[in-house]
């Protein structure tokens, strides 16, 4: 029997919701997405890469969107007012992020030891204060850092932040979404304009991607990964879930809007300003993508296979940079470099070895991790009566 919405679990944060497992199976195809674009860079580098393989960093953009959507739909019933109530979602969110996300710090430690010793103050020192703020899930704030220690973990900074305003950003979207979405909207437009004007002025002709000077890598971080800067796609996601509630759309009108909207986006990947497309506007195609995984209720991506791949997605996310960087240092110290001229074969053993261990990670520590975590305290007992004298 499929749980309703307003049937309550005692033992969660929030009621118990209808499960969306669509939206489940998307989250691979957006971390496959992120992993297509990282490994097609470290062999083929932008000239050689397809144009719609270089978007593949809007994954991020899904995910920020998802995360905003999910959320509103897990508490759009639940009030976060009270203290415990924002304790207990808080609680939650540290249980699922945390104990995969320091795994991935740990394993990448290695490479960030090495990388920091190969750069010159300041972005020698920047890069290595990651050490210190990665943990805390501060990095993201500091440019040099936020991408210093297994680079796909600044994102996990953000949404920390993101869950920190997220009992004050849930209320607003679901009370006044009008209002709401202008906010958001001027706020995104004023700074990417102002990302676009700084970039213009102090990296011309550089990519925002792969800024070749560390002045330039300073900045491009400052625009790409500073959570404030990224927080307006967060509560698009929130705004897309009130959208979604309120009106269902055919699903053959969001297929259409997507593919439109992918199309022309990728015909435009050399006209559009780097800072625009890379934070947020490809929105346009991930929002109707959502509106139309959280309508499907049967067909592949509800398959279970698929499924599976959606749970191990953040491992498979925050893994396959350090898995990358393990068979490259396997090929340079053992295999003599035999796989620097097959590109298809260092790729595939990469993603092999991310999927593998994507999949321990999530049976092994992911999930029992979380479990435990989650799990009731047992109430204090209280202490025998002394006897009389």
């Amino acid at each position: 029997m499929t749980p309703r919405a307003d049937q309550a679990d005692p033992a969660g944060p929030h009621p118990v919701v209808e499960p969306l497992p669509a939206l489940t199976s998307l989250r691979f195809v957006a971390a496959a997405y992120v992993l297509a674009f990282h490994f097609a860079g470290y062999e083929a580098g932008r000239a050689a890469m397809p144009d719609a393989v270089f978007l593949g960093y809007s994954g991020v953009t899904f995910f920020f969107l998802l995360s905003g959507f999910i959320l509103a739909y897990n508490y759009q019933r639940v009030d976060l007012s009270p203290r415990a109530a924002r304790l207990r979602f808080l609680r939650a969110r540290v249980a699922r992020v945390y104990p995969v996300y320091l795994l991935a710090l740990a394993i990448g430690l290695p490479w960030f030891v090495v990388w920091t010793a190969k750069v010159v103050p300041p972005l020698q020192t920047l890069m290595a204060s990651g050490a210190v703020l990665a943990p805390l899930g501060l990095h993201a704030w500091v440019p040099g850092a936020a991408c210093s220690l297994d680079c796909p973990s600044w994102s996990v900074s953000a949404e920390l932040f993101f869950y920190a305003l997220f009992p004050l950003l849930l209320p607003l979207a679901l009370r006044r979404p009008g209002p709401t979405a202008l906010v958001t909207l001027a706020a995104w437009a004023a700074s990417v304009a102002l990302a676009i004007l700084a970039w213009n002025r102090f990296a011309p002709g550089l990519s925002l991607i792969a800024p070749t000077t560390d002045a330039a890598t300073l900045l491009a971080q400052a625009i790409k990964y500073n959570p404030l800067l990224r927080l307006p796609e967060f509560v698009a996601g929130l705004l897309l879930f009130v959208l979604w509630r309120r009106v269902r759309l055919p699903l053959g009108v969001l297929l259409t809007w997507a593919g439109a909207a992918a199309l022309a986006l990728v015909a435009g990947v050399e006209t559009i300003p780097e800072p625009l497309m890379h934070n947020g506007l490809t929105a346009v195609v991930w929002a109707p993508v959502i509106l139309a995984g959280a309508q499907v209720r049967s067909g592949p991506l509800t398959a279970g296979w698929f499924a599976f791949l959606g749970r191990i997605s953040f491992a498979l996310y925050l893994l396959h940079v350090p898995a990358y960087a393990f068979v490259s240092s396997l090929d340079r110290t053992v295999l003599a470099g035999r796989l620097a001229g097959t590109a298809w074969l260092t790729v595939a053993l990469a993603t092999l070895l991310s999927l593998a261990a994507a999949s321990a990670v999530h049976l092994a520590i992911e999930e029992p991790a979380r479990r435990r975590l989650l799990r009731p305290r047992a109430p204090a007992r209280e202490a025998a009566p002394l006897p009389s004298a």
